[in-house]
This record gives C-alpha cells, structure tokens and sequence, in this order.
C-alpha cells in the first residue's frame, strides 16, 4: 500500500477468469458511465455553488452579489444555496469561473472518480499486505478487483449522492490521504493537511494524527500552511475574508437544518432522537470529548501495531462527528471505515467468540451497511416523499438515524477494546509495512 510500491498478493490467488473479469467490467462501467451522464445533465448542484462563488472575484457571467450572500443561488422565492467555504476555496475554485459549466462538472467528477480509483487501490493493497484477500479476488485478479470496488464506493450513499451533486468532498480527501501516505523527505508532512483545512477547515481534524506521532515539524507545517491560506484570502479578499472569519464561520444556519435527516454528526444524530435544548449541548460535547480523547489514546497503540488505516479511518469518524453538520454524502472516508472494521478492529479485538463479538458486529453490519444505503434514502423510503424533508415525519426521521447511531456505539467498543488491548504482543504480519 506504499505509493513506490504494492504489497504482493496472498498466495492463494489463483489465475483470474475471464468471464468473471468481463462481468466485473460492465459493471463498472456502468455504474460509473452512469453517475458522469446524471452529473452532466441533472446534477451538478453544489458545483454550481462552487462556480459561481469564484465567479463573484471578477464578476464572471454578470455575477454582481458578494461572496458571502445568502442567495447566492436562488433556488425559489423561499430557497437559497450561500457558498460557505473560506475565501481561500474561491481561490482555489476560480479557474472554473472561465470555462463552461459542464466543462467543470466532467473534470470535477473524474477526479473524484479517479480518488474512487486511488482509494480502491490504498484497501486492496492494505488488506494483501495484512494477509486478507477481498472477496473475488482470486477471480478477478488485482486491477479488476480495483476497478469493482470503484464502482462500489461510487455506488454507495456517500459518493454516489456527491457525484450527483458534484461536491468537494473527494479533492479534500485527496490532499488529506497524500499528505499521511507520501515520503516526508524534503517537505514535512502537514502541507496538504493544511491546504485542505483552507478550503474546508474540518479536515484541520486531521492534525491529531501528526500530533499523536508528535510529528512536531508536521503539526507546525500544518499550522502555517493553514495560517497561510488565511493570509492569503485576507490578501486577495480582504472584505469577503473579514466577512467570512467574523460571522459566516459561526453560523450554521448558512449550510442547513441541524435537524435535517442527512445529518450525521452528533448534534444532528442526537436532535434527529428528539434531543434539544440544555440537555443537548451538555450531551454533545461530552460524546465529542469522549470520542475526541478516545481517538487520540488509540492512535499511538495503532500505530504501534502498524494499523494506519485504522488510525485514519477514526480520524476521519471523529472528523465527522464533531462538526455542527455532516451531511451523509461528506462522509467519503466510509470505505476506508469498512476496510479498517474488516481488516483491522475484528481479527484483532473481535474475533472471540461471545456476547461482545455478536453485539459489535451487529452494530457495524447495521452502521456500515446503512450509512451505504444512505441515511437520506431510508428516511425518504419510509416518508414517500422527496418534499418538505426538513418538516419529516418523526419515525422516518428516527430511523434514519439508527445507522449512524450503531456505527458511533460500535467505534466506542473499538476505542474501548483497542484500549484494553494496547499491551498485547505484536503479532507477524505479511508484505511490507503500509504507508498511510
């Protein structure tokens, strides 16, 4: 999983088939083939935002409002998208402005598509280099194996609503992965994490891991590489950026409902079972607390036992977790999430028979599995609507919920176990240590 060089096959793969090769690759171009055709016609929306955020710099296609105002995209009388990013993402955005709009559709969904690509290759080789083969692989061979579970990340809930609307998400997660997998000779690690928190600040979240490492020299990377994105915004958009950093940041009600059912953090999951007012603030900051420190006291003991998609893979879920919104489809790091449960968290803390291994495993068949699905299809399936989602019924609201829920119980018992597991002997593993 090094990016010089993939961790060998098990031995036991065996010649890949033919027939099951070509079945694999009409699905995949289907699926993907698909989602680039939604993009271009019906999709598209969030990048809509994003162009014509970058468009309000030089006024491109007659953009003459703000930055920062709320109908930036006016949808109906009642309706509106603002574009909530730091002025350093209309930077970053800004070649979009002068080129046609489907232009940056179709190079904003291949990109993702190919991080899709990238990811799929990160797990195969992760779990070779651990002794675990992905089921059909010895039928497949590697790069059709690859090229499947592409189609399955895109497919699931979380990139396949993105692509649709052709979010950010995935060239956030790009920079983030590259800067925890590439050789830190010359430039320390810590640039591209900060890159990436000046375009969308929670992936910042992502300094705990160097923090943990007591990488100094890459958390004080990280530190002025963010601090430079900030200057730069204050350079470039001196009134966008004090607009931004003085009130925009602290409002919420910018990016959405809290309580709207594709709200995955814990203040959205918690409002979503009926939890309000005191007790809500009292109870969200201790579950973030306690998954904050949790996380932190697992990645030293992952670390050790050379678990580093386990350690990105909480990261991320804490990530998640602690912003005020996270809607299902910012949640691209599930697949990573899944390996680390499968390759990782099972064989090593639940693989004894019992109560602890049946209860943890339902908890992460439900999460994952659900979280796949989409949050957002279970309760538009149970509601019969696609209408007036932010006044749903409390059932379907509820149980949208549930996945999310099982998926954070089931992290606690990994957090827990990894914890109570942390001075076990280190036991052999296969290929070559993995560099995420």
């Amino acid at each position: 999983m090094s990016p010089a060089s993939a961790a060998p096959a098990p031995a036991s793969e065996t010649t890949p088939r033919r027939a099951w090769q070509v079945v694999a690759w009409i699905v995949v171009v289907a699926v993907l083939g698909g989602q680039l055709v939604h993009a271009l016609t019906v999709g598209g929306l969030d990048f809509t935002v994003y162009r014509a955020g970058a468009a309000t710099i030089f006024g491109n296609d007659g953009m003459d409002v703000d930055l920062y105002e709320r109908n930036l995209i006016q949808l109906t009388a009642d309706s509106y998208l603002p574009f909530t990013y730091p002025p350093f993402a209309a930077l970053v955005l800004l070649p979009f402005a002068f080129v046609p709009p489907q232009v940056g559709v179709a190079f904003m969904v291949l990109l993702s598509m190919a991080v899709a690509w990238w990811i799929s290759t990160l797990i195969v080789d992760y779990a070779n280099a651990r002794g675990r083969m992905l089921p059909l692989q010895d039928r497949l061979g590697r790069t059709t194996t690859i090229a499947l579970l592409t189609a399955l990340i895109c497919f699931s809930g979380p990139w396949r609503r993105g692509l649709g609307l052709v979010q950010i998400n995935p060239l956030i997660m790009l920079l983030v992965l590259w800067d925890l997998v590439r050789p830190a000779t010359r430039v320390p690690r810590g640039l591209f994490i900060g890159i990436a928190g000046g375009i969308k600040l929670t992936p910042l979240a992502f300094g705990l891991i160097l923090l943990m490492r007591k990488d100094v020299k890459g958390v004080i990377t990280l530190g002025i590489t963010f601090a430079a994105t900030v200057g730069l915004g204050f350079l470039l958009l001196p009134r966008q950026a004090v607009e931004f950093w003085t009130h925009a940041v602290s409002d919420p009600s910018r990016v959405g409902n809290i309580n709207y059912l594709d709200n995955i953090s814990i203040q959205g999951w918690l409002m979503h079972f009926g939890v309000t007012g005191d007790v809500l603030k009292v109870l969200m900051y201790v579950l973030i607390l306690v998954l904050l420190v949790g996380v932190a006291a697992a990645i030293p003991a992952l670390e050790r036992r050379g678990m580093r998609m386990s350690v990105v893979a909480l990261t991320a879920f804490l990530m998640l977790q602690m912003s005020p919104i996270s809607w299902s489809h910012h949640n691209t790091w599930l697949p990573l999430i899944a390996a680390a449960v499968w390759v990782d968290a099972v064989p090593w803390l639940f693989s004894r028979p019992g109560p602890q291994r049946r209860i943890a495993m339902v908890l992460a068949w439900v999460g994952l599995a659900g979280l796949y699905i989409s949050p957002m299809w279970i309760g538009v399936a149970l509601y019969g609507s696609t209408e007036y989602l932010d006044y749903i019924d409390t059932v379907p609201l509820v149980v949208s919920a549930i996945p999310i829920l099982c998926l954070f119980l089931f992290v606690c018992l990994w957090l827990w176990a990894v914890w109570r597991h942390r001075n076990d002997a280190l036991a052999p593993t296969r290929g070559e240590p993995v560099a995420i």
